[in-house]
């Protein structure tokens, strides 16, 4: 007999440090990060997790997060005043209340499982933690039930396919650090490429970097930038808190941050975490004319290559967005998903038929990110179990 019992907490009370690190092992950031989160806290989101013990100890955890979904918040003019006014009308269609499985922060969402438990007791927690989500969401009165920015990595148990809904969400960029120099990186590009970054890098030296995890004298700016970054973005979900950049770099191992100065002002920082095996990019923001007229998201990439060279990280996670400019780069696409159903079976079927023309006019309305055609034709082909079930 398993002895599995389950419970929803509020974010990831009752489980500690050394039990959450089990569940999410390394090379993940997904416990430091479920942690901080707590502590800092996300305007407008309530932060949840779904736990299942066996003999009183943590073995699967599905982190949560629950919020209102505006939609005319990603969109201007006519259209903003429409969806509003649908909104007052048809709240669970056009304002909906959000319960999704996944996180807030990280280049991807994870299911925290231990290692070491059988197949079976396995497939008995998923069942228990699905359960429990189902009884949390009609609690709450939830219109979607989602599992939020999910990929191959994610380890999703095969089910949950034949259970939810799937929408193509933003790939996360990678690059393999797998040539010696940056004249040899370089070389890999397009001749366009290569003419492009070497004019851009023209204006390098009077950008001055600094490489660091003490930033209390620049933290009012960073936080500030970071606010101007989100207002400027066409899909923002939920805008941390100062608190967030401050402790990041206490409670994240690895985590630090890359400053960029003109004349002492700082007009860019880029939020990284850096790892042995791989440096993930979690945040690059910048003052918009000024890092356009310096060309900072190109420094900061060559920055970034140039650091995983020192210290010989095999591999780059670039983060989502900017599929363009990053297949430019010589990036390639990992392929990332949401998985969702919504409570009415028949704004159900309508949110998921057909799906390429559901997809096409989310992109086109504002609602959601399109995936540009350089980044379409440079994902991967992935083999595991989950890729061939979603792909």
């Amino acid at each position: 007999m398993n002895n599995l019992t389950c419970r929803c907490v509020p974010g990831v009370e009752g489980v500690s440090a050394a039990e959450l690190g089990r569940l999410f092992p390394e090379p993940s950031s997904a416990a430091p990060l479920l942690f901080l989160l707590q502590e800092a806290g996300v305007d407008g989101f309530h932060l949840r997790s779904i736990v299942v013990f066996k003999d009183d100890i943590p073995i699967f955890l599905l982190p949560l997060f629950e919020t209102r979904f505006d939609l005319s918040a990603f969109v201007e003019g006519w259209l903003k005043k429409a969806l509003k006014a649908a909104g007052r009308l048809i709240p669970s269609v056009f304002h909906p209340r959000l319960l999704c499985v996944g996180s807030l922060a990280g280049e991807w969402s994870e299911i925290g499982i231990d290692p070491h438990i059988d197949e079976g007791t396995l497939d008995a927690a998923f069942k228990m933690a699905s359960g429990a989500l189902d009884t949390l969401a009609v609690e709450r009165k939830s219109d979607i039930v989602a599992l939020f920015n999910f990929n191959h990595f994610s380890t999703l148990p095969d089910e949950v396919f034949n259970q939810f809904n799937r929408v193509e969400y933003r790939s996360c960029a990678w690059l393999p650090i797998d040539f010696n120099s940056l004249e040899e990186y370089l070389s890999r590009l397009s001749r366009g490429a290569r003419k492009d970054l070497r004019r851009k890098m023209r204006i390098a030296p009077e950008v001055r970097v600094v490489r660091s995890s003490t930033i209390s004298p620049f933290l009012a700016r960073i936080y500030e930038l970071y606010l101007e970054t989100v207002a400027r973005g066409p899909m923002a979900l939920g805008v941390h808190s100062r608190l967030f950049f401050e402790k990041i770099c206490e409670r994240v191992p690895g985590a630090e941050y890359t400053l960029y100065f003109v004349q002492e002002e700082l007009i860019a920082f880029n939020l990284l975490v850096v790892k042995q095996d791989a440096m993930a990019d979690k945040f690059f923001c910048m003052d918009y004319e000024l890092g356009r007229r310096y060309n900072l998201y190109v420094l900061s990439w060559i920055e970034n290559v140039r650091t995983c060279l020192e210290r010989k990280i095999p591999l780059y996670y670039a983060g989502q967005g900017a599929e363009k400019t990053k297949a430019h780069l010589g990036a390639t696409f990992m392929p990332s998903y949401i998985l969702f159903r919504h409570r009415r079976p028949v704004v159900d079927r309508i949110l998921i038929w057909p799906k390429k023309m559901t997809g096409k006019l989310l992109s086109r309305l504002g609602f959601w990110p399109a995936v540009s055609q350089p980044a379409a034709q440079a994902v991967p082909k992935v083999t595991s179990q989950v890729d061939r079930l979603i792909g």
